[in-house]
């Protein structure tokens, strides 16, 4: 899973929560009539709808991007690190049979009439 995945969701948490909140407060602020106020709010408000939906789904298509590029890479390196595993333990077992021959072949020579 992506370790950075977190913080880029916290990233544009906080950017639209301060870009909401600037842009109210700025239309608060300026000297209008309520409705001119009312207005610029709900279209500040679907601006930043907008944009943030934008980046959202531009964010979604790298990551899918992603994805599919480092899938296949990180299915390959599995595979490769099952492969040298499966190897390594048969090496270890033929290791581990040809000691347990020689220590056989060593008792049988060296205690020959003791159990």
């Amino acid at each position: 899973m992506c370790d950075r995945c977190g913080e880029s969701k916290s990233f544009f948490k906080g950017a639209f929560l301060g870009a909401t909140l600037g842009a109210v407060l700025g239309i608060l602020f300026a000297p209008e009539s309520g409705e001119k106020t009312r207005r610029k709010i709900k279209e500040k408000g679907l601006e930043v709808y907008d944009d943030a939906r934008d980046k959202i789904a531009d964010a979604e298509e790298k990551i899918e991007e992603f994805k599919q590029k480092a899938g296949p890479a990180i299915n390959e390196t599995i595979e490769k690190i099952e492969a040298e595993g499966q190897e390594l333990r048969e090496r270890v077992s033929e290791t581990a049979e040809k000691l347990g021959e020689k220590a056989k072949g060593l008792k049988s020579r060296y205690f020959k009439g003791t159990q």
